[in-house]
């Protein structure tokens, strides 16, 4: 539905760029109301992929149009195409792109290209998928981004599609091994996820295909060090592209490197944990430095990725559900976040912290609401982000008890919150409160149209805060399946070392 609105954005002309911003308003609206079918119909008592369509595409290569979603990715793509109307939204009242068309066509590319990645249960055209965002959001930040533009667009562009050539070969790499075990090609998901497991790649060839899948990813996520692209990229970036660009290095890391090489993946379980705590106390500590609104979110952004990592890399029923409910929450608190800071950028022109100061005073909606997602960004207890790190740490703490991984890294991942607060509020204080710089006391509070761009997002932080089981149910099949095969790898993966 998002690339057929895309085409029909670039059949309007190029004047008419109110009845583009329609198009591609109706486009999304639809979009999200077709991922409200989904929901209604989604039954969270079968395990398993849903609503799997499979086509044919390459059949001599293995290759399939094979797409199907679960409980992980039911709420990834009603989030994205939430977002997508919420970035189109942005766009038609708050800040008005110059060469509409052809920037909403690359927003509802990009769209397009995050659904792909959510469904896509075939190795290739998830490959496909995740490429293709790097295409629309290459242009959205060439063409429309800030000063340093095309070196931001061009580091970007360079350090994913770098990393994501690991992923491909690796793919190559166990396909043609299923081939030369059972004769037939293949890249189902499905199927290379039951050869592995059926003990057809020796245990030192699954370490390898592991580390490329996870170095595609780690880029893509963000992971500490492999972040140095995203505060460049996503600094000079469009407030619309930084809204809707979700963690598809998270998704692919739980969807394909996880379930394909558990063996793999407990092994690296120690690393992995070390990595994500890292990552979580060294953003927070760069965030407390920024003088930019922008970047002090950026890094954020990093900091929860490195919480999400830690869910992950617990092998456990919860730390998985608390791994994928940090992702919806990135998508919902930040999303605000952002949104939130467009709005600001584009009545003082500026998010440098020096400049601004008692916003409070001149913006009292404004204020408000901005308090609410940062206090969902600092994980308040009652909103989102508490229960979704709570339930990340508790796995992590869980996946201790097993002696492989280090207390240590669960609790130095912890102090990440108190830093979050320290950062959090030491940039609220100083932009919200203060004297009032003379260039900011005409400065207009937020419409209602555009406080209704945000709200939704709130809306969403508590209930996911207080009823966090509306969210969590769907995910009971995937993660259970998830939590079965991580308890087994260990002594799959000792067997195997022996053989």
């Amino acid at each position: 539905m998002p690339l057929m609105g895309a085409v029909l954005v670039l059949l309007v002309p190029h004047r008419l760029r109110v009845l583009a911003s329609a198009v591609a308003l109706a486009t999304t609206l639809i979009t999200l109301g077709l991922a409200g079918v989904l929901i209604a119909h989604f039954d969270p008592n079968t395990p398993g992929y849903q609503f799997l369509e499979h086509v044919p595409w390459l059949p001599e290569y293995g290759v399939a149009y094979l797409l199907g979603i679960d409980g992980v990715s039911l709420w990834l793509v009603a989030l994205t195409a939430a977002l997508g109307v919420l970035s189109v939204g942005y766009v038609s009242l708050v800040s008005p792109m110059e060469r509409t068309r052809e920037f909403l066509f690359h927003l509802l590319l990009l769209e397009t290209a995050l659904m792909g990645v959510f469904m896509s249960l075939d190795l290739v055209l998830f490959y496909i998928f995740f490429e293709l965002t790097l295409v629309p959001t290459y242009f959205l930040i060439a063409l429309w981004g800030g000063e340093r533009r095309a070196y931001a667009a061009l580091k970007f562009f360079l350090y994913t599609f770098f990393g994501s050539l690991f992923m491909l070969l690796a793919a190559l790499w166990l396909a043609f091994s299923h081939y030369r075990a059972t004769g037939e090609m293949t890249f189902e998901l499905m199927r290379l996820q039951a050869f592995v497991a059926g003990g057809g790649m020796p245990f030192e060839v699954q370490k390898w295909l592991f580390l490329g899948f996870a170095l595609a990813f780690a880029i893509k996520l963000p992971l500490v060090p492999f972040h140095t692209w995203w505060p460049v990229a996503m600094g000079e970036a469009p407030i619309p592209v930084v809204v809707i660009f979700l963690k598809t290095g998270a998704y692919a890391f739980l969807r394909f490197a996880l379930p394909l090489f558990p063996d793999a993946a407990q092994a690296f379980a120690p690393l992995g944990m070390a990595l994500a705590a890292f990552t979580v106390v060294y953003a927070a500590i760069v965030a407390t430095m920024q003088l930019d609104m922008k970047q002090v979110a950026l890094y954020a952004v990093v900091s929860h990725a490195g919480f999400i990592m830690m869910g992950l890399f617990a092998l456990n029923k919860i730390g998985f559900t608390g791994s994928v409910l940090q992702q919806i929450n990135h998508g919902v608190t930040m999303g605000a976040m952002f949104l939130l800071l467009g709005m600001l950028q584009a009545r003082t022109g500026t998010l440098s912290i020096q400049q601004l100061g008692g916003l409070k005073t001149q913006m009292p909606l404004f204020s408000a609401l901005f308090m609410l997602v940062m206090l969902a960004a600092v994980a308040l207890p009652g909103t989102n982000g508490f229960i979704g790190e709570f339930l990340c740490l508790l796995g992590a703490y869980q996946a201790t008890r097993g002696g492989s991984i280090s207390p240590f890294w669960v609790v130095l991942g912890a102090t990440g919150t108190v830093l979050a607060v320290v950062y959090m509020l030491w940039m609220f204080q100083r932009v919200f409160y203060g004297p009032v710089p003379e260039r900011l006391r005409s400065v207009r509070d937020l419409t209602v149209a555009e406080a209704m761009l945000v709200i939704p997002l709130i809306v969403l932080i508590f209930w996911i805060g207080l009823r966090p089981l509306h969210f969590t149910l769907p995910l009971e099949h995937a993660a259970t399946a998830h939590y079965a095969r991580s308890a087994t790898s260990n002594e799959v993966g000792r067997a195997a070392e022996a053989r």
